[in-house]
């Protein structure tokens, strides 16, 4: 799976995505992420990995982070795009509810004895983005 914990950017996957959008101008990453959940019949645990991480940055940038840490140019990217995105959080709310039901991922954490706490973390991050 390439994780080494439950927090939601504990992931090789996510980390090469969070560089991708770095090299970005805009949410347009954020949104064609969280936009493939609901798009895909058969839900991977790549893109659900993906889009969690791109809902945790969207969560930053409307001033609810949670307790991940950011590097320096997450951080910094994150202060160029502050307040942006609130028109993305109802999208990202059927994301994390697809994940938590249906995906790749969600079979793969119940595999191993991290599931409730990767639940409770996926729940956390639900709670960030309500309007």
């Amino acid at each position: 799976m390439g994780a080494w914990g439950f927090g939601n950017l504990e992931n090789d996957t996510v980390l090469d995505w969070v560089v991708d959008l770095l090299e970005t101008e805009d949410l347009s990453l954020i949104t064609e992420s969280i936009a493939m959940v609901l798009e895909d019949d058969y839900l991977d645990a790549d893109t659900a990995a993906i889009a969690i991480g791109a809902i945790e940055i969207l969560a930053a940038l409307q001033n609810r982070p949670g307790k991940e840490e950011f590097d320096d140019k997450l951080n910094e990217w994150i202060k160029e795009h502050k307040e942006k995105g609130t028109n993305l959080l109802v999208t990202a709310q059927k994301a994390l509810e697809k994940i938590l039901l249906e995906s790749e991922l969600k079979d793969l954490w119940e595999e191993t004895e991290e599931y409730e706490n990767w639940v409770k973390t996926i729940k956390e991050l639900e709670e960030r983005t309500l309007l």
